[in-house]
């Protein structure tokens, strides 16, 4: 979706425009990955608008079906604007919970089977949980 087509959204669903809602959807639509809400929050905080406000609206966001909630480590939710790529992968490192996306990735293997068991899947994601090797600073046992 486009930031016009969002706000258009917003509009006929009875939602102001405000200039820190403006900014947040900007903030989402320029994101190159998935961000919490505190990650957010600092990108938006400058237009006025506090943490619990941020939450509020994503949670209108993702009701309103343009916005996808991907689970993260302990519970923490990442956000990103829905795509209707078949197939969007992502890798969670269980060290520094960092959400990584893997581009390109595709998955039509699991878009059959998921047919093929009589579904159709509004949304196919992947997130699998994994220990880095090399992409973080890992936390030394103990």
């Amino acid at each position: 979706m486009t930031n016009s087509e969002i706000l258009d959204h917003l509009r006929t669903s009875g939602y102001r425009l405000t200039g820190p809602r403006r900014a947040l959807v900007e903030a989402l639509l320029t994101a190159t990955a998935p961000l919490t809400a505190e990650d957010l929050h600092r990108k938006v905080k400058h237009a006025g608008m506090n943490l619990s406000t941020v939450y509020r609206n994503l949670s209108t966001f993702v009701e309103m079906g343009w916005l996808d909630a991907v689970p993260g480590m302990n519970g923490e939710k990442h956000y990103q604007v829905h795509s209707v790529d078949d197939g969007a992968m992502s890798i969670l490192c269980l060290d520094c919970g960092k959400l990584n996306q893997v581009a390109g990735a595709s998955t039509p293997g699991l878009s059959a089977t998921v047919r093929d068991l009589g579904f159709k899947a509004d949304t196919l994601r992947v997130t699998l949980a994994a220990h880095c090797e090399h992409v973080c600073e890992r936390k030394p046992s103990t």
